[in-house]
């Protein structure tokens, strides 16, 4: 039997042997230039998108079944709001993978990676009780 599935790259996004499509930035490409307070704020905000996405996805599975668990008068409205749930958990996946697979967030994974293996004494790690509005996406 043969499936028309597409394959799926399970390799993190910035390995050096992951494939890029024709006309993508090898990390070698990317700007060393020092980035401005500007574009540091704009790649700060970016990661917290990234990260309260990335959150939100946890509780995926849940809602797409919600509609499974409660009672229906009919058939056709289960199906419709369990259709409807699985396209809304489908949005989001997609809204998540094009802002992990952007090239400014590869820029910014990259800076990030190379400035942790040039400055590792600089790194602690990250505490939610020090960030207590960190899932708010307007702070």
């Amino acid at each position: 039997m043969t499936d028309n599935l597409q394959e799926i790259d399970l390799r993190p996004i910035m390995s050096s042997d992951s494939p890029r499509p024709h006309g993508q930035t090898q990390k070698s490409e990317f700007s060393q230039e020092a980035w401005d307070e500007e574009r540091l704020d704009k790649a700060l905000k970016t990661l917290k998108e990234m990260h309260i996405q990335l959150r939100n996805l946890r509780t995926i599975i849940p809602r797409i079944i919600a509609p499974l668990t409660t009672q229906h008068p009919t058939p056709q409205i289960l199906y419709y709001e369990f259709k409807k749930s699985i396209k809304a958990a489908n949005q989001e996946i997609q809204e998540f993978r094009q802002l992990m697979t952007a090239e400014e967030s590869k820029q910014i994974f990259y800076r990030a990676t190379t400035n942790r293996a040039e400055n590792s004494e600089c790194f602690r790690p990250w505490a939610v009780s020090e960030h207590p509005d960190w899932l708010n996406s307007d702070s």
